[in-house]
């Protein structure tokens, strides 16, 4: 998935932000009583961001970058792992539940999310979650995590391209504001979501 989001050029760093075990089931490799922490990305993770993204299919990584990329793009990468405050990434990483399961994961980074500027007051996001982490409810955190970045910024429009397979994935963007759904007419979606305002303190 791939997004745009309009408004404000203010920028804040962004907030650790932790995920309870149970609320995304363990993989194959076992979570045992871990938990996913979504972290800010950094330059150490370089490694194992790249082993995650060899872990995902053809199939991912078309959808992620829409095209038949064999790595991470180099320039996208570097400024995801920056720490500048144009480019906001974040890693989800599994923690062990024990020592002997920490040796067993390489690296642990199993998704990577970021809000990228483009331009003044645009900004990119995009997600990719390594095939065996989708469809447990770890896209819906991470969204919600760069949606509260978006908001905490000032950024009040996102805009997303998503090919027509990934149509469902408007279903986690609509809780947070009013969504457009438009055909490019080559098997590309774009979505438009404004974003609701922040409701005042009571």
């Amino acid at each position: 998935m791939s997004a745009r989001a309009c408004g404000g050029t203010a920028v804040k760093p962004g907030k650790l932000a932790q995920i309870p075990a149970d609320g995304v089931p363990a993989g194959p490799a076992g979570a045992g009583a871990g938990l996913i922490r979504v972290r800010p990305a950094v330059p150490p993770d370089r490694e194992a961001l790249a082993q995650m993204f060899e872990r995902c299919t053809a199939a991912t990584r078309y959808r992620r970058f829409h095209g038949p990329v064999k790595a991470i793009p180099e320039r996208y990468l570097a400024e995801a792992l920056s720490r500048s405050p144009f480019h906001h990434a974040l890693v989800a990483h599994l923690e062990p539940a024990s020592a002997a399961h920490a040796r067993a994961l390489s690296g642990g980074i199993v998704a990577l999310a970021s809000c990228r500027l483009v331009d003044e007051g645009a900004a990119e996001l995009g997600v990719l979650i390594e095939d065996e982490w989708q469809r447990k409810g770890l896209g819906t955190r991470l969204v919600r995590a760069l949606v509260a970045h978006a908001s905490d910024v000032g950024l009040r429009v996102l805009e997303a391209q998503l090919l027509a397979e990934q149509a469902w994935i408007t279903s986690l963007l609509r809780p947070h504001g009013t969504c457009r759904l438009r055909s490019t007419g080559n098997g590309v979606l774009n979505v438009t979501v404004r974003l609701e305002p922040a409701r005042p303190l009571t």
